[in-house]
């Protein structure tokens, strides 16, 4: 992994990473975020993917809508994960748009039954950052594919960091969300989080032949 030039890590700036994939990045760095959240458009036609559009943050908001160029729309919005951090402008962006909100589930979708049990048993604490308000339009179950006129992805569930965590690969890039990251490594926090899980989506992710994963948080890997 490359260190990015500091120009291209200023809040709001678009930045193109491969032919159809451009990042805007969020105004919220903080020692869990690193330089804050990418969240990245998908398209150059007129139909437009957003992965991860982010905290709730008006300027943020801003910045993904003025991203859009002459005849181009918002048709999908997909979320990654129900992490503060990734999901609450899901809905105000849907508002704007109309464009639906996909994602593995509500936040609490994907617990596995060993973190259920636990959590149901006694305070295991934990939950940090968690958007308990976070409803999709669409379920996405594994392996479901999205398209617009001039992209495709796969969806892949991927829980550890988080329970509905999913990955979107599109050709031989990958979103990654916060499974991989090349700054940090990820937060596994009882009970959203399962560790053995998080290994082995780890596992499964590896087995794919991608080029490219494009993570929620820092430089591509």
């Amino acid at each position: 992994m490359q260190a990015e030039a500091s120009d291209d890590l200023i809040p709001g700036r678009v930045v193109t990473l491969a032919p159809g994939i451009r990042r805007v990045l969020a105004p919220n760095p903080s020692p869990l975020t690193g330089p804050g959240t990418n969240s990245y458009l998908l398209g150059d036609g007129p139909d437009i993917a957003v992965i991860d559009p982010g905290p709730e943050d008006a300027r943020h908001l801003d910045a993904l809508l003025s991203a859009l160029g002459p005849g181009q729309h918002l048709t999908h919005i997909l979320v990654t994960h129900a992490h503060l951090d990734h999901s609450p402008l899901a809905r105000r962006l849907s508002a704007e748009t109309g464009a639906p909100v996909l994602a593995h589930g509500p936040a609490l979708a994907g617990r596995s039954e060993v973190m259920a049990r636990l959590a149901a048993a006694g305070d295991l604490g934990g939950g940090e950052g968690t958007d308990h308000a976070f409803l999709p339009d669409v379920a996405l179950e594994d392996g479901a594919r999205v398209a617009g006129s001039d992209w495709e992805v796969e969806a892949i569930w991927t829980p550890g960091h988080f329970g509905n965590h999913m990955c979107f690969a599109m050709g031989d890039l990958v979103f990654t969300g916060d499974l991989v990251m090349g700054w940090a490594s990820t937060l596994v926090s009882p009970p959203d989080g399962d560790l053995t899980d998080f290994m082995a989506s780890c596992r499964r992710l590896r087995q794919r032949p991608a080029r490219l994963f494009l993570p929620g948080h820092g430089a591509p890997v």
